[in-house]
């Protein structure tokens, strides 16, 4: 089941870059602070002590947000 997440995730984040490969401005304007928030939400999903499948899918979370940032700041 996290694997069916992951690869949802990615696949999310290759068809988002892809789509705003010209568009350097919404890249900087939007895209880099949504996968930031991705990221950060994916910390505190691993620190967070009281749900579990939250804690289950954190690494994932991160993981994608992480993948996406990387991908969105090296089209430019």
């Amino acid at each position: 089941m996290r694997w069916l997440a992951l690869i949802i995730a990615l696949a999310f984040c290759l068809i988002l870059g892809l789509a705003m490969w010209r568009a350097k401005k919404f890249q900087q304007k939007y895209l880099e602070p949504i996968f930031m928030g991705i990221m950060l939400f994916g910390i505190v999903a691993l620190c967070q002590p009281l749900w579990q499948p939250l804690y289950q899918y954190g690494f994932p979370i991160l993981l994608t947000g992480t993948a996406g940032y990387i991908f969105v700041t090296h089209i430019k």
